[in-house]
């Protein structure tokens, strides 16, 4: 009798490995400052009703956001982080299978990468359109309202908060629509400089 019962719980935890949900993420050699980084993912016994993410955040700065993971097909992802602006100096990440709930049911190991002026990134046509038409997913209510901390507007266009609800992105699109309500003379005039805001104050300054 014992020899079944072991026999038995054996071949339950062989069928539970081999059902078992994973997904793992490439560690990437660096991140281009202000632009586009392509990131591929695997995912192994992924049901239907699942969705696959990236998440994102300045390493040791708040909390993470999510972009979606594009099939590629067998188990392939992949997808783009937002443009890193340049006081981001290192980007934190990791892949995940997320069910309906929005719950976590596999995620991969946490990866680093730094983020380099002179890390060459080419992206194909689809990767291209992906990244300029981004839905950055929050995890905290805190984070609604505000950009994506430590990365530029360039290609957000949709936000999803913490609680999945879908919207324009207000704070990027809101420097675009402010651009065209500007009076006609004032249009007109070209541009000489850009002028950056920051979200997080500097340690030198309160």
């Amino acid at each position: 009798m014992k020899r079944i019962l072991l026999a038995a719980g054996a071949a339950l935890l062989v069928a539970t490995a081999i059902h078992a949900q994973t997904i793992d993420i490439e560690q990437l050699q660096c991140l281009p400052t202000g632009d586009n980084a392509l990131v591929k993912a695997t995912a192994s016994n992924e049901p239907a009703g699942e969705s696959p993410r990236l998440y994102f955040r300045w390493r040791d700065h708040g909390e993470t956001y999510w972009v979606e993971l594009e099939p590629a097909g067998g188990g392939r992802y992949w997808s783009v982080f937002p443009r890193p602006e340049r006081r981001n100096e290192e980007v934190e990440y990791y892949a995940a299978l997320v069910d309906a709930a929005g719950a976590v049911v596999a995620k991969s190991a946490v990866r680093t990468a730094k983020v380099k002026g002179n890390c060459a990134v080419r992206l194909a046509a689809r990767e291209e359109g992906v990244a300029g038409n981004l839905t950055v997913g929050e995890t905290i209510a805190q984070q609604q309202g505000k950009g994506v901390l430590g990365f530029l507007c360039d290609g957000i266009v949709t936000r999803v908060n913490h609680q999945g609800i879908r919207r324009s992105d207000e704070i990027c699109r809101a420097c675009v629509v402010a651009w065209w309500k500007l009076p006609t003379a004032l249009a007109a005039v070209p541009i000489t400089g850009i002028l950056i805001i920051d979200d997080e104050p500097s340690p030198s300054r309160p």
